[in-house]
């Protein structure tokens, strides 16, 4: 004893440490326990003393002990003796009393001892420890207040030092941590959640490292692990663990100096990831603003009596978080108000219980804390809307019916006296910061009632309602009415802002600014969302404006005008967004005038909304009031005959940027002023004018027009024009222009300036007008100019006139452009020289340090060119441009804006590079008019063109304007052809750019624009323009205007129509050399216009290369016209087309219609090729040809195409088909190879002639005996020769060679001879492909064995070396590899020496490829491997590296399956070899037991090794388990580890065909049954367990009857295998005796229900167990789980049956009325687990007599009916009815006795909306298993018609492709009853193949490119009689044309079975020919035998 504390200060290892291998406490442990086995000696030591001190001692040496074993692996051995020592009951008992005592060190000593016992080996022994730890202690939750005294101890070393709480707290996490598995995890929280839940209590008070290891334990342990069920994670986080959990939120500062252990933030972080993401933690997915379904059932049950007032509703789903919610403290900490907002983000169904639940205080007060409140509800408010919650589940389709009123209203204004605490908070009286709280709230509120109204508005629009009657419509209305009433009167809104209003002081100009925006903010915000709110105001809105004039109506010192500073006033950002709110209120107002007057001022609103726009540099203001104006203006006389106009007066004002210097004057004195007050001042008076007297303007206007209309012969008539001329307000501009320069009453500079404005806004103008209005601009230019030509204006300041005549010149030049040719730029020298010494001065001028400086110097220059006298050159320019661009580089725009036309100054100088180069956009128009002749000739200056106009986004009506200015161009270049053909090439660039740009729409109204205006339509319809321009003008027409739209030949109907007239014209006066203009309209004309010029061309016979040209476009146009319908057209017949043929011998197209017109008198895809007409975007757009007969063909016109020297594949098609056409073709054909005349040929001409003759000869082999046989085999040769890639052609030389060998029986050996070795000189690389095609068509034809045995060693060498180089797997190689295994499976022997080394390296590199498994299982039929070869193959797969994870849990059921058919392949080929234990035993690892195929073939195996070796395989199974994270040391926990889910799911689904030893001869595929065990494996195991395991304890029989085996057993008794019965029985007996042995407490209950059954099995005369129906062995294994599962609500129903019954009379339904009509609470939850039962238990024909007593289905009948709402009842009762339908007794008489086909032909009438698929499923069992004899004796035929008019009612309301092919199968398993009505049938195919042909919108054709194994795959359907599992799962199609092939050939079947012939017929016929060219001869031989019985 006083070496103990010695020896524990040797073993104990310290916190943290690493212990390695080679430590020396490692090998004295292992040496002590060698000797000691278990730690004996020490265990005897701790049995004698006595001493709580010393015993404490040796808990604690043995706690060191276990740890140090546990750190390596090879030490565990020593460790588990101990552990199992020390979990037994006598020294658990000891360690529970030392727990319970009160030594300190005793019960520390302990705790660790449990710790390092859960945590050995990586928690392997946590499942013991939990069992046997003494969890009923009643001392134990004593331990969690029992913590360190010591204080002063530092908390980082609480998990080092862990006192007796912590270590209890770790004990309890190390049951739900990382290491422990599911399993241990999912019992601890069943049986002892308390346990955990109560360390959360103290939580608090703990150090930071221990907060953190549990809530680190519970998100890494618990939520993250998915396999622990979600229920049981949310009893654990519970309302009262989170109230716990919020106390850390008080511990907000860092616990340790220097580092971040923040208590607060690690619960933050924990409670943000388990309490804010929908379907995760215990955050449920709800249906946002929508309140809880009523039926759906709680997420979890432990919250339901939640208290409401404290924010619960039982109409939530998030119960737990609605009452958690209240209770954060979000005014107070602002991690809590963040994870509020994030609980609201997740959960919006929430906030509407919120309000009155937290009782927040919102009533106005100068406080933190109700500052905190209204900041926190803004924020709730802001959130987004849930527009998911809108949508129906599943579907992207609005639900018709509206969230609830209160629920809207309360996400959008709280309704905690909203109006009342609003309306204080912003009265003059309250302070300054409340005020702007309660604004901002207010708005974040109006800012969610506009964004909820516009999602309204966009749910109405998609529902299409009715504003009156809709149901959003209403709910929308009462929203808005909600909100007037909640928020406060407009006037308390007004009186706020009119308070701010005025000019703040400058002591608090922040808060002033701050008010008056959010003041201007809600005066929008009311007028946006509650507009008539407004209108029942007075207020003046116009007043508003002022707030515009903010910076410059302010008065400014004298020494400071004309500052920069002043003249652009710097805003505040602040005062931008209130300007921003103050326009977006005024475009929103019907109440603003905006032609008002300023109080005492002249100016208007006008006036400064004019200004602001020329003035400000924010992109966003300057975009409102361009809307703004744009809507003011083309709603007032001014502008109202085209509010587009507008855009063009607002793009000529003078921009606001520009900046002029204080002082800056003219050369000659003339002060210069800003352009911007000078143009508004002006035009604001103009428009005062107009308005007082505008019909006088307009009259004016009039008149102008009407003088200019006689100055163009072609103008239209005025009254036409003027309404699209101009705005009465230039006519005002214009009178007042010359009235203030007559009277002198405009300064020079402003005179300027108005002139700048002037010939802007004439030159936009111009873009709209037609000949008229440009003749009334250049008028009033003229005017301009009469009156500035005067040498009395502005005599004194001659540059400012000059400058206003330079002006109106560069109008004029802008109006005439073009006009003239060649500019000439010719100046006197002497002002040369000064501008070129003006400019060397400027240049040397340094550039400016300030900005201001550097802006007005730049802009000096600008106005330096307006005003000089002599004009720059482009040097000049060049050099200005540079000076400027290093002064202030925007000033170039301006200059740009300056130029004149007339000097060519912009193309020839580089301005243009600099512009680039800064990033300055240039207009296309001004570029435009600078053009000349020679830049439009340039294809880099029109490229230039084209991107000025499309650098940005460009809109419908600019395009328009400059397609009018490019036409203008053409009219006034007076028909020079070099220009004209330029703007032609230009036009179509523009035009080529908007089409990209603009939607279709627009793109089509400008076509419509373009096709009426004069100068377009002149050029169209003139026959003198020369060549040039008219091949400008047919790209033109190719670019714009497609033939095959409708729209666009609508268009151009009158061009056309007229040409058409002009064409026939030609003709008849043979003016040949215009046709060639009307080439481009040609396809346009109409087809009676096209024929009629054919006729005529026909008739006159007239001939020359230019009418032979003209007649290929005429049939071009008439062939693409007549194309889409995939036939010829009427008008030509195929002897008018030959007729044709004459006048073009050498015309393809001809050729080619002539193929096309002869092919579609055949039926369609008649050679088994999908024809060209076929779209491939979907089946639904294809228009079948009519089948017509050929009319009568000169017999020897094939002669006449086969004599042809020149072919083309057309001419080789007219071949192919008059082959099939015509009888007498054969020989000709016959006669033409034998003459070698086809050696001229192509070899793919040669192949489509070839295939054909073939083809056709398929049932005459003696035209193909007369082909010589040098023809023959140099048609082989050639067909093998230049072999094409994939397609088309490949596929027919293909068939050509595979028709050879099929017929030409007398020369099969020398053909199959000379293909084999032409072959053998092909490398198999690349020819794999091609050689097992014709192997797979040869086969099995005599004489080509030799052939097909070569080929095949050939392909599987190549197979060898391209799976071994791990080649690519393109679709040829894929297919060769399928190809090879079909031929392996036929009767074909392989050579082993070949077939070996494939499948070595298949099994080697490619296990995991299912199609090289599909190989390897297909290579072992027919190949004699050596036993030592299949040994090692099956060596190679058992030791693959992946082996374990192929066929584990994560593994796909098809990799599974593959390998375990290789396996079964290679162990049954050598049985007595291949059985080998070492073979079997991974067999057994890898195995689930399930009654998967793949688990049944490994079972298969392991019975065929018990037969082999006679030795049982039960000794591998005594460690087995069936889930890979549990072990098992024996065969007791084997069975106990079995899932008891799936084991219940085995008992209700039991699958009763099973049998004992029905595997012996291999398994048959059957549908995945993974989810169920193998009740044959079961019996076995449970039978080994009995007889060597059984269980002793107590809580062993517990565990045993939980996992539901005795369960199984019972249900076995009810098998119809004898010998299945047998052995349950036999256990059950067992297990009685063992339970009367055992002591545990349910061991009375258990025992009656087992004494029931043994009395119901009554012995019979041949001592075998009598088989009990299904629903007496269900009532009793549902009563025996609920014994030991009592939580199950079904456990009290059942007991309280079987005890009021002193024996179970098993031929009554059990608890059939109390359930089905119970009245309990759970009514509905009973009622649908009966009809569960009901269908689980009808298995058989005694099953059917024990409903059969009870009439049950005659009540479930009235269910049906009465429940049409209810789907899941419905879905349950028809599950019923299909395992009643399975059964041919159940079904008779249901049919005979009960009416069933006419209860479900009412059924079906009233509505069977999701579930088609179980009712069809329905009926084909009726079909299949009725006895239809009894049945037609009985009711005649009747009983069909009822099926064929139920499937009616289903077929035309079904939708989805997986039904189709349900429903065809049905129909054909109808059409092939015997002794039936089949006229019935005819509506049922009616409707069904209209249903066929909605399908085929979503069905895209595939050609067969690349012939072989069929790549279309059909949906598996499910064989009937179809049971209740999976009776409403749709047919899965992955494959539409697939599964649409398979449905076309099974209607088409139906439609021959009918008695009499329908229309549906040739519908079908149709369509199974084009499934049989795209399938392939292979995928379709139905198809194909009607493509041989159709031609």
């Amino acid at each position: 004893v006083t070496e103990l504390p010695a020896l524990r200060s040797k073993l104990y290892p310290r916190p943290d440490e690493v212990i390695s291998p080679q430590d020396e406490r490692l090998q004295l442990l292992k040496s002590w326990l060698e000797e000691s086995p278990g730690a004996g000696d020490l265990l005897d030591a701790w049995e004698r003393t006595s001493q709580l001190s010393t015993i404490a001692l040796l808990v604690t040496i043995m706690s060191s002990t276990l740890t140090l074993l546990s750190s390596h692996l090879p030490y565990h051995q020593y460790g588990l003796p101990i552990i199992k020592t020390l979990l037994s009951t006598h020294w658990m008992r000891q360690l529970g009393a030392y727990l319970g005592g009160s030594h300190n060190d005793l019960i520390l000593a302990t705790l660790k001892l449990f710790n390092a016992i859960s945590a050995f080996g990586g928690g392997r022994e946590k499942k013991a420890v939990f069992e046997a730890f003494p969890l009923d202690n009643k001392t134990l939750p004593k331990l969690l207040h029992m913590r360190r005294r010591n204080k002063g101890i530092d908390a980082g070393v609480s998990l080092s030092r862990p006192d007796i709480r912590t270590l209890y707290i770790l004990f309890i996490l190390s049951f739900v941590d990382r290491d422990a598995s599911s399993s241990v995890k999912t019992a601890f929280l069943e049986q002892r959640r308390e346990f955990f839940v109560s360390i959360f209590k103290g939580l608090s008070q703990d150090p930071y490292p221990v907060i953190h290891k549990v809530l680190q334990v519970s998100w890494d342990g618990l939520w993250s692990d998915q396999k622990v069920k979600r229920t049981l994670k949310i009893g654990v986080f519970g309302e009262v663990t989170l109230s716990h959990l919020v106390k850390l939120y008080d511990r907000a500062v860092p616990e340790k100096e220097g580092e971040l252990h923040v208590p607060a933030d690690v619960v933050h972080h924990f409670l943000l990831a388990i309490c804010c993401r929908p379907g995760q933690g215990i955050c449920f997915k709800d249906r946002g603003w929508y309140p809880r379904e009523a039926e759906g059932s709680a997420p979890v049950d432990e919250d339901d009596t939640t208290d409401r007032r404290r924010g619960g509703s039982a109409k939530v789903h998030n119960k737990i978080l609605a009452n958690f919610l209240p209770t954060l403290k979000i005014n107070e900490d602002p991690r809590q108000q963040e994870l509020a907002l994030k609980i609201f983000l997740a959960s919006p169904e929430l906030v509407t219980g919120y309000w009155s639940a937290a009782a927040l205080t919102f009533e106005p007060r100068l406080s933190s804390k109700w500052i905190a409140n209204i900041s926190f509800a803004g924020q709730v408010i802001s959130q987004a809307v849930p527009i998911f919650s809108f949508l129906l589940h599943g579907t992207t389709e609005y639900n018709p019916m509206p969230p609830p009123l209160s629920t809207i209203m309360a996400n959008i204004l709280p309704p905690v006296g909203t109006k009342a605490y609003f309306t204080k908070g912003l009265q003059t009286g309250a302070a300054s910061l409340v005020q702007h709280c309660t604004a901002l709230a207010l708005a974040k509120c109006l800012r969610k009632l506009a964004e909820v109204t516009r999602i309204f508005k966009r749910i109405i629009a998609a529902l299409e309602e009715e504003e009156e009657d809709g149901q959003w419509s209403q709910r929308r209305k009462e929203v808005e009415k909600e909100a007037r009433r909640r928020v406060p009167e407009f006037q308390v809104i007004v009186a706020f802002s009119q308070q701010h209003l005025s000019s703040p002081n400058t002591q608090n100009t922040s808060k002033h600014t701050l008010l008056s925006e959010v003041s201007q903010r809600l005066l929008w915000l009311y007028q946006e969302c509650l507009p008539d709110v407004v209108a029942e105001a007075r207020f003046e809105v116009g007043k508003l404006v002022l707030t515009l004039a903010e910076g410059w109506l302010m008065p400014v010192p004298e020494e400071r005008k004309n500052s920069r500073e002043d003249q652009v006033q710097v805003l505040s950002p602040l005062q931008k967004v209130k300007q921003l709110h103050v326009l977006r209120l005024l475009n929103t107002s019907d109440q603003f005038t905006w032609s008002g007057k300023i109080a005492s001022s002249s100016r208007t609103y006008f006036h400064v909304l004019l200004k602001t726009f020329c003035t400000t540099d924010v992109r966003a203001l300057h975009t409102t009031l361009r809307v703004l104006l744009q809507h003011v203006l083309a709603t007032s006389v001014l502008l109202q005959e085209d509010p587009a106009e507008v855009d063009l007066w607002l793009a000529s004002l003078p921009s606001g940027i520009v900046c002029r210097g204080l002082g800056t004057e003219t050369p000659d004195g003339a002060p210069l002023t800003d352009e911007v007050d000078s143009v508004v001042s002006f035009l604001d008076d103009c428009t005062q004018r107009c308005l007082k007297t505008p019909y006088r303007y307009m009259e004016a206007m009039a008149d102008l027009f009407q003088s200019n209309d006689a100055s163009s012969a072609d103008a239209a008539p005025v009254d036409a024009q003027v309404e699209a001329a101009a705005s009465p307000l230039l006519m005002t501009v214009l009178e007042q222009i010359l009235a203030k320069i007559n009277g002198r009453l405009m300064s020079p500079s402003d005179a300027l300036s108005v002139f700048t404005f002037v010939r802007r806004l004439v030159f936009k103008l111009a873009s709209k007008q037609e000949e008229t209005g440009y003749f009334a601009l250049r008028t009033i230019i003229g005017k301009l100019e009469t009156r500035m030509a005067s040498d009395d204006i502005f005599e004194n300041h001659p540059s400012i006139r000059g400058a206003i005549r330079r002006e109106l010149s560069i109008a004029t030049a802008c109006l005439r452009h073009l006009e003239t040719g060649p500019r000439s730029n010719l100046r006197d020298q002497k002002d040369a020289n000064a501008v070129g010494v003006f400019l060397d001065r400027i240049e040397h001028v340094p550039v400016p340090e300030n900005e201001t400086a550097r802006m007005t110097s730049a802009y000096e220059l600008v106005d330096w060119v307006r005003l000089v006298d002599c004009p720059p050159t482009p040097m000049d320019i060049s050099r200005l441009v540079s000076v400027i661009h290093r002064f202030h580089k925007p000033a170039l725009k301006a200059l740009l804006g300056v130029l004149s036309p007339l000097e060519g100054q912009l193309w020839e100088s580089n301005i243009l590079e600099v512009l680039e180069e800064t990033h300055i956009e240039v207009d296309f128009d001004w570029l435009f008019v600078h053009c000349s002749d020679a830049q439009l000739g340039d294809e880099q200056c029109r490229a230039k063109l084209s991107k000025a106009l499309f650098s940005c986004q460009v809109t419908y009506l600019e395009v328009e304007r400059v397609m009018r200015l490019v036409l203008r161009g053409i009219v006034n270049s007076g028909g020079r052809t070099g220009v004209t053909k330029d703007l032609l090439l230009l036009l179509s660039d523009v035009f080529s750019g908007a089409t990209a740009r603009l939607e279709n729409r627009e793109v089509q109204n400008l076509k419509a624009t373009i096709v009426v205006l004069a100068a377009f339509l002149g050029l169209c319809l003139s026959v003198d323009i020369s060549h040039e321009v008219h091949d400008a003008l047919q790209k033109f027409i190719k670019v714009t205007f497609s033939p095959t739209s409708l729209d666009d030949k609508k268009v151009l109907a009158p061009i056309a129509a007229q040409w058409a007239g002009s064409v026939k014209e030609m003709l008849s006066s043979e003016q040949h050399d215009k046709l060639k203009l009307a080439k481009p309209w040609i396809i346009f004309m109409e087809l009676s216009d096209l024929y009629a010029v054919l006729n005529l061309i026909e008739t006159s016979q007239q001939q020359g290369s230019v009418i032979f040209g003209f007649l290929e476009e005429l049939i071009s146009a008439v062939e693409q016209l007549q194309g889409s319908s995939g036939g010829p057209p009427e008008e030509l017949p195929v002897a008018r087309l030959l007729g044709l043929q004459k006048l073009l011998p050498e015309s393809p197209l001809l050729e080619g219609m002539i193929a096309r017109s002869l092919a579609a008198q055949l039926p369609v895809a008649y050679d088994g090729i999908l024809p060209d007409f076929l779209p491939s975007e979907g089946l639904a757009s294809i228009c079948l040809p009519q089948r017509n007969h050929l009319p009568p063909l000169p017999p020897d016109l094939i002669s006449e195409f086969l004599e042809k020297e020149a072919w083309t594949e057309s001419t080789a098609r007219i071949v192919a088909v008059l082959l099939y056409a015509q009888a007498s073709a054969s020989p000709i054909v016959v006669h033409w190879l034998n003459s070698k005349k086809y050696e001229r040929l192509s070899i793919d001409h040669l192949s489509i002639v070839f295939a054909a003759f073939l083809d056709c000869s398929e049932f005459d082999a003696d035209q193909v005996i007369q082909l010589g046989n040098d023809v023959l085999c140099g048609l082989l040769e050639q067909l093998l020769s230049e072999w094409p890639s994939p397609g088309e052609r490949r596929l027919r030389r293909l068939q050509c060679i595979c028709h050879v060998l099929r017929q030409d029986t007398q020369r099969k050996p020398l053909l199959s001879t000379l293909l084999q070795k032409k072959l053998h000189a092909l490398p198999p690389e690349n020819f794999a492909f091609e050689a097992m095609y014709i192997v797979r068509r040869v086969l099995d034809v005599s004489g080509c064995e030799s052939l097909v045995t070569s080929s095949v060693d050939r392909v599987l060498q190549w197979a060898v070396r391209h799976i071994s180089n791990d080649g690519d797997h393109d679709e040829d190689a894929r297919i060769t590899l399928a190809l090879l295994a079909h031929v392996s499976r036929s009767n074909l022997k392989l050579k082993a020496h070949l077939v070996e080394p494939l499948l070595t390296i298949i099994v080697k590199s490619h296990l995991h490829d299912l199609a090289a498994l599909d190989l390897a299982v297909s290579l072992l039929g027919n190949t004699e491997l050596k036993p030592v070869v299949v040994n090692r193959l099956i060596q190679n797969v058992l030791q693959h590296e992946n082996f374990f994870n192929l066929l584990g849990k994560d593994s796909t059921p098809s990799q599974r399956n593959g390998i375990t058919r290789l396996l079964d392949g290679l162990f049954r080929l050598h049985p007595t070899n291949t059985c080998h234990p070492s073979h079997v035993e991974p067999l057994v690892q890898v195995y689930g037991g399930t009654m998967s195929t793949s688990d049944r073939r490994l079972l298969s195996i392991m019975r065929l090794f018990e037969a082999e070796k006679r030795t049982s395989i039960s000794p591998f199974f005594s460690k087995w388990s069936p889930s890979p994270d549990v072990s098992a040391t024996n065969i007791l926990e084997v069975v106990q580890n079995f899932d008891p889910v799936k084991m219940l799911r085995t008992c209700l689904f039991f699958p009763g065909w099973r049998r004992f030893g029905d595997d012996t001869k291999g398994v048959k595929e059957s549908p995945d049954g993974g989810h169920m065990y193998d009740p044959l494996l079961v019996i076995a195991l449970s039978a080994q367990m009995l007889v060597e395991s059984p269980p002793t304890a107590a809580l062993a029989w517990v565990k045993l009857f939980r996992t539901n085996v005795v369960s199984l057993l019972i249900r076995c008794l009810s098998s119809k295998d004898v010998n299945i019965r047998e052995a349950a029985s036999c256990q059950l007996a067992m297990v009685f005796d063992g339970i009367q042995k055992s002591s545990m407490q349910e061991k009375s209950q258990a025992l009656y229900v087992l004494q029931l059954l043994k009395n119901a099995m009554t012995p019979t005369a041949d001592n075998v167990p009598r088989r009990l129906p299904t629903y007496s062995t269900l009532i009793l294994l549902h009563a025996l789980r609920g014994i030991f599962y009592p939580s199950n609500f079904i456990y009290p129903r059942t007991a309280r049956f079987l005890l009021q019954r002193p024996e179970l009379d098993v031929t009554d339904v059990p608890m059939l009325f109390n359930m089905l009509y119970s009245n309990s609470d759970d009514w509905k939850k009973e009622r649908a687990w009966m009809i569960r039962m009901l269908a689980d238990g009808m298995t058989s024909t005694e099953d059917w007599r024990v409903l059969k007593r009870r009439h049950t289905w005659d009540l479930l009948a009235s269910l049906f009916q009465s429940s049409q709402k209810d789907r899941v009842l419905r879905a349950g009762i028809l599950e019923v009815l299909a395992n009643l339908t399975c059964n041919a007794q159940a079904s008779n008489s249901l049919i005979l006795k009960s009416s069933l086909l006419s209860w479900i032909e009412i059924q079906l009438t009233c509505g069977h909306h999701g579930e088609t698929m179980a009712w069809l499923r329905i009926l084909e069992n009726i079909a299949v298993i009725a006895d239809n004899s009894k049945l037609q004796r009985a009711m005649g035929m009747e009983w069909f018609a009822v099926i064929c008019r139920s499937l009616s009612h289903i077929v035309q309301t079904s939708e989805d492709a997986g039904t189709l092919c349900q429903i065809a199968a049905v129909v054909l398993r109808l059409s092939l009853m015997e002794g039936t009505a089949k006229h019935c049938l005819e509506p049922v195919l009616r409707h069904t193949v209209a249903y066929l042909k909605t399908l085929e919108s979503r069905t895209q054709l595939r050609p067969p490119i690349r012939p072989g194994t069929t790549s279309f795959s059909a949906p598996e359907l499910a064989s009937p009689p179809h049971g209740a599992q999976g009776l409403h799962i749709i047919p899965t199609v992955t494959d539409t044309l697939g599964a649409w092939g398979a449905v076309v050939e099974a209607l088409w079947r139906v439609s021959m079975a009918l008695d009499d012939r329908v229309p549906e017929w040739g519908i079908l016929t149709s369509r199974l020919l084009i499934w049989r060219a795209s399938a392939g001869d292979d995928g379709s031989q139905l198809g194909e035998w009607v493509r041989k019985e159709s031609v």
